[in-house]
C-alpha cells in the first residue's frame, strides 16, 4: 500500500517501460498547449489550441505513465504534489519547463527516499512511500500555510 522498490528487477522495467515511453511520447507533445493553457481557455481555443485534443492526450498521456509506475512500484505518495512547487522557483511557473523538470527531479526524490529507506532500517521492511510522506507531508502544509497567508 505504500509503495517500494524492493525486490524489483529489469523484467519489471520492461513490461512497464512501452506504456510509459507511449505515455512520455504523448506528454511531450503538449508543452505548446499547457502554455498556452495558462492564459485561459478563451485564450489557449484563439491560438489554435483544440482544448478537447489537450485534455484527452493529457489524461491518455498521464494515466499510463503513472499507471506503469504504479504497477510495478506501488503507490507512492506526495512525490507529484510536493516536487513541482519545490522547484518552480527555479524553472518557472511556465508548464512546458515544469513538466520536465518534475519528472527528472520527482525521480531523483524517489530514488533519494529508495536510498534512505535501504540505508536506515536495511532489515526492517520501511516502506518508501512513508518517507517520501514524511518528507512531503510537512512542505506540503508549509506551501498551504504559505499561500493563505498570501491570501489574507
Amino acid at each position: 500500500m505504500m509503495g517500494s522498490l524492493a525486490d524489483r528487477s529489469m523484467n519489471h522495467v520492461w513490461i512497464a517501460l512501452p506504456f510509459m515511453g507511449v505515455g512520455w511520447l504523448m506528454l511531450a507533445t503538449l508543452g505548446r498547449g499547457l502554455d498556452a493553457l495558462t492564459l485561459g481557455e478563451d485564450a489557449a481555443g484563439a491560438l489554435g489550441i483544440s482544448l478537447t485534443r489537450l485534455r484527452l492526450t493529457l489524461i491518455l498521456g498521464t494515466s499510463s505513465v503513472v499507471g506503469a509506475a504504479t504497477a510495478v512500484a506501488g503507490a507512492i505518495g506526495f512525490v507529484g504534489l510536493v516536487v513541482p512547487h519545490i522547484i518552480r522557483p527555479f524553472v518557472g511557473a511556465q508548464p512546458s519547463r515544469l513538466l520536465w523538470a518534475s519528472a527528472i527531479c520527482g525521480a531523483t526524490m524517489v530514488l533519494a527516499a529508495d536510498i534512505a529507506v535501504r540505508l536506515i532500517l536495511p532489515g526492517r521492511d520501511l516502506k518508501l512511500g512513508v518517507v517520501t510522506a514524511l518528507v512531503g507531508a510537512p512542505l506540503f502544509l508549509h506551501l498551504i500555510y504559505k499561500t493563505r497567508r498570501q491570501l489574507a
